[in-house]
């Protein structure tokens, strides 16, 4: 078995612990490049089953972990965990997972079989297990594996959303979020099913109880009678228990599935889709899922339980005589009634009011967001005067959706009232004519208490389904949003690490707001490891040729190449792990220092850090704090010093070596000394990496083997400082001081 085919049957157990049909997900090739048809290193092995595994959706999260802290993730976990073994010096994947009896097995790969066997330590590992120490601690190199198929939204071949009526979508969608947790669900019902029938004993054994007692005779069968109603209740309490066990674990998984969903596409949103939205907003969508969690259980075990209760019911009572079967026709249609034509005007308020509430909390967060501005304004009243018209708005629409369950609650007491009345009626008439026995009244009765107590739920609790439907309004108001559509060429590596060439031919790029367009036909070139500096005044196309560089835009037209591959096919984290960047959109996050200078990249290590600090020139700061390299930036930009945060990103972006820089104006404001101390490292000879700088500094421009100039969008000027420096555009950039 070749490397590819291992790594192929390690996805097809994966995707088979989940109970996914893997032809479903292993559609692309498989094949990668390798530098032999087996690899031998474990750590060679786990990137190309990261490629592969991400080339056929699914996310792959690496972690290092001793085996008491995995195990206690493990024991609570619903997802799959792959390790590397040697066997007889031979690379073998082992993936541990949960059988259907949920007890841990684990399945190794060999080359020519998979075999399975049980789990309770590491010591149960068929061969010497692929380590690495931290803090004189063994840890096993774990990778765990979550599917990405999209639980609340759909995309066509571009990444973008397609477009459904907005009722009916919403049912489809929640049918679909039911679709991945068909299994347990199918138990939930099932157990209502036997709940249900359980719950007819009550009225067929008072039947039989009352028929004993009205002839005059209390024998063994009415005890054994009582026993047996007692015993149905006491199962019925047990499966309710089951159905909880059951439910919670469906909350958990849709829980865990919507983070990861959100956190997979957030980071691929197309900017263009949220240029008139405020992201950090949008994201507030995400504690729907509490909403759904709870909604989801009512569903599943009050409203299942309530609609079978009243089939059971509806079927018990037209054994009775025919007259209830007329009245369960009723019943149901009256019920169809009040649903058809109030539903569709609930659902509309019930997210009509959830808009207003997003809205309220965006404004709050703001107000905390901009503590200081509010707090030095002085004589204002703004922000109860804003409070107070959202808050207004709120209401207004709360009460429009008030009185549409006002409406059902009416309707159905006007409705319960006459059809508890008609059944008493039709109950006491068959009786007096003698076609249904005392005991049968009674019986009759009580399950025509309970129908109406299952109706009554289900009116009660349409507010339920309101909150339910709403919430995945709110969820794939998010996840609708189009993501980046990237190539599956990955950028080739070069061991020597040598610069990235760059071309530009006819680009041309308009934001969709706008008439004029930013970019128009922009062609140039810049060579292996060159030093090129893009200037041009404000408006001129800078930052959005940069953005366009980086796959920030992406309805560009044009071309754009690194080393002769165009840019639409490249994979877009494997050319993003070449390229350090300094631009506006690079921001701090509520994470330690270490954090947000590595940003999770494992190819980057203390050294490869502690250089790239040396270089920005932080070491002094960061003595000063308590924890140094662990010390926690509590809200990312907020308490950070503008310098120090310049400093942070510009070490985030060459810790990695990176063999291409882009530098969008990030000496602005700082002192000539230490401009040149930073320029001397990144001019190194000993430095391969292709740098360009987006900047208006006369003296970077000096620095630059070439200075491309801008205007309008066009290549107006091209050549080095001292060609340029004469250029009359490039004289009134000279007024701006640095």
């Amino acid at each position: 078995m070749t490397t590819p085919e291992l790594i192929r049957s390690t996805l097809t157990v994966i995707l088979r612990a989940y109970e996914l049909p893997p032809e479903d997900y292993l559609v692309r090739d498989t094949e990668v490049m390798f530098t032999g048809e087996r690899l031998s290193k474990p750590e060679s092995f786990l990137d190309a089953f990261v490629q592969i595994a991400k080339r056929n959706e699914l996310v792959i999260l690496r972690d290092e972990l001793s085996e008491q802290e995995f195990l206690e993730q493990f024991n609570s976990a619903y997802y799959p965990a792959l390790f590397i073994c040697e066997v007889n010096n031979v690379l073998t994947p082992v993936v541990l997972a949960h059988d259907k009896k949920g007890n841990p097995v684990m399945n190794i790969i060999h080359t020519d079989s998979i075999e399975q066997k049980p789990f309770s330590s590491f010591a149960d590992f068929p061969g010497k297990l692929h380590t690495i120490m931290r803090d004189g601690i063994a840890c096993a190199v774990i990778c765990t594996c979550y599917p990405n198929k999209p639980l609340f939204s759909e995309y066509d071949e571009d990444g973008q959303s397609q477009e459904q009526p907005a009722r009916w979508e919403l049912i489809r969608r929640f049918g679909r979020l039911l679709r991945y947790e068909r299994r347990e669900i199918w138990y939930v019902i099932i157990y209502a099913v036997i709940i249900g029938l359980i719950g007819l004993t009550l009225p067929l054994g008072v039947q039989s109880i009352i028929g004993f007692v009205s002839s005059g005779r209390i024998a063994t069968s009415v005890v054994v009678l009582i026993i047996v109603i007692i015993a149905a209740l006491l199962i019925g309490g047990g499966l309710q228990i089951m159905q909880l066990y059951l439910v919670e674990h469906i909350q958990r998984r849709i829980f865990i599935k919507t983070a990861f969903e959100f956190a997979f596409r957030i980071p691929r949103v197309r900017i263009e889709s949220v240029l008139k939205e405020y992201p950090p907003e949008l994201v507030n969508r995400f504690f729907d899922i509490v909403t759904l969690q709870k909604g989801l259980a009512t569903l599943l075990l009050e409203f299942s339980g309530a609609v079978l209760q009243i089939i059971f019911g509806l079927l018990l009572l037209s054994l009775y005589n025919s007259v209830f079967i007329m009245l369960g026709v009723v019943l149901i249609f009256a019920l169809v009634l009040i649903l058809r034509f109030t539903g569709p005007r609930g659902l509309q308020t019930s997210i009509k009011e959830s808009k207003y509430k997003y809205r309220i909390a965006n404004w709050l967060e703001e107000l905390a967001r901009g503590l200081s501005t509010f707090k030095l304004a002085g004589e204002t009243n703004l922000a109860m005067e804003r409070t107070d018209g959202l808050v207004t708005q709120y209401l207004s629409a709360r009460k429009k959706h008030f009185k549409v369950l006002i409406t059902q609650y009416i309707s159905f007491v006007l409705f319960k009232t006459l059809i508890t009345g008609g059944l008493l009626v039709a109950g006491c008439i068959l009786v007096v004519n003698q076609q249904i026995n005392i005991g049968q009244f009674v019986a009759s009765e009580i399950v025509i208490i309970l129908i109406m107590a299952a109706v009554e739920k289900i009116i009660l609790k349409l507010d339920t389904v309101y909150d339910v439907l709403t919430s995945i309004d709110k969820i794939a108001h998010v996840t609708d949003l189009p993501i980046d559509k990237t190539g599956h060429i990955r950028m080739p590596e070069h061991n020597d690490k040598r610069g990235i060439s760059i071309q530009v031919q006819d680009l041309y790029y308009r934001f969709p707001d706008r008439a004029k367009p930013v970019l128009n036909q922009l062609s140039f070139k810049i060579g292996t490891s060159e030093r090129v500096c893009i200037s041009g005044h404000n408006g001129s196309g800078k930052t959005s040729l940069v953005n366009i560089m980086l796959g920030l835009l992406n309805s560009w037209q044009g071309v754009v190449t690194y080393d002769g591959i165009p840019l639409r096919d490249l994979d877009r984290e494997s050319l993003l792990a070449q390229v350090g960047d300094y631009v506006a959109q690079e921001e701090l996050f509520d994470g330690s220092v270490l954090e947000n200078i590595t940003l999770g990249r494992h190819q980057v290590t203390l050294n490869d850090v502690i250089e790239a600090i040396n270089v920005a020139g932080l070491t002094d700061w960061l003595h000063t704090l308590p924890e140094g390299l662990s010390t926690r930036l509590v809200g990312g930009n907020q308490r950070v010093p503008g310098s120090v945060m310049r400093k942070i990103i510009l070490a985030r972006s060459i810790c990695a070596n990176p063999r291409l820089l882009l530098l969008d104006d990030f000496l602005l404001g700082v002192e000539r000394g230490e401009k040149e101390r930073v320029l001397e490292h990144l001019f190194s000879l000993n430095r391969k990496w292709t740098v360009v700088f987006i900047s208006n500094d006369p003296f970077i421009m000096q620095k630059c083997e070439r200075v491309l100039l801008l205007s309008d969008g066009r290549l107006s000027a091209e050549g080095s400082w001292e060609s340029l420096k004469n250029n009359l555009e490039m004289q009134s950039l000279l007024y701006i001081k640095y």
